[in-house]
């Protein structure tokens, strides 16, 4: 399993590193938001351990965000906080798990397992890992985009916008919701690059027979909005 831990206490984010290592895991450390979100643009993680006061952006804010990227990986959050309303705070942001320090590094360890013993029952249930709606069916193992009888590849951006955009089904998405979740990390201007994509995507699906301008609606003043049928 690969782990990213996201801590800036060191002493906490060294001894998480051992204990974790010391089970085989390979880990790759982090103090701040900024860097989680680099390191989950750029790897692949099977868990995410994240505490919850971080300089600059917080631990709920990199929650929010990586669910928001459409990020299936288990989070486990690490807080000082342990009353009822940041418990739920922090599970309704996405976490899967909430453990309240000080804690013991074996409960932590044994929640790692427990979480990943469920994803991995998940997963196994949707075996082609495909998204479907609106009688597109994207095949996320190859960025493959399927409508009737045809089908065409997307590039892994456009993919990734797609399927954010089918999560999301009925809800405006604003352009700098979709540059937050896609583009953060490299800079330019939020409205240039999505409305780009947009137009990407748009031709892309058109060639396969997508009444594109009902599937993907311009939400004037706002951004877009993914839509299932013609409504």
């Amino acid at each position: 399993m690969k782990i990213l831990i996201v801590e800036d206490d060191l002493d906490i984010l060294s001894l998480l590193r051992r204990a974790c290592e010391a089970e085989g895991y390979s880990v790759i450390a982090v103090t701040n938001g900024e860097q989680a979100m680099r390191e989950v643009r750029t790897h692949e993680f099977d868990v995410v351990i994240l505490d919850l006061m971080l300089p600059g952006m917080s631990g709920i804010h990199v929650c929010e965000k990586l669910r928001l990227m459409g990020l299936d990986t288990t989070i486990l959050i690490l807080s000082a906080q342990d009353n009822v309303a940041d418990r739920i705070e922090g599970l309704n942001a996405g976490a899967d798990d909430y453990v309240v320090k000080p804690f013991a590094v074996a409960e932590v360890l044994a929640r790692i397992k427990a979480q990943s013993r469920h994803h991995r029952g998940a997963k196994k249930v949707d075996e082609n890992q495909q998204i479907v709606s609106a009688s597109l069916t994207v095949d996320l193992t190859c960025n493959e985009v399927s409508f009737n009888d045809k089908s065409v590849l997307l590039t892994k951006r456009e993919c990734d916008l797609l399927v954010l955009m089918m999560r999301r089904i009925g809800e405006p998405l604003t352009r700098d919701e979709i540059f937050e979740a896609l583009w953060a990390d490299q800079g330019g201007n939020a409205t240039n690059v999505v409305d780009v994509y947009i137009g990407y995507l748009r031709r892309k699906l058109g060639g396969l027979g997508v009444d594109t301008k009902q599937l993907i609606r311009t939400v004037r003043g706002v951004g877009f909005m993914f839509k299932e049928d013609g409504s």
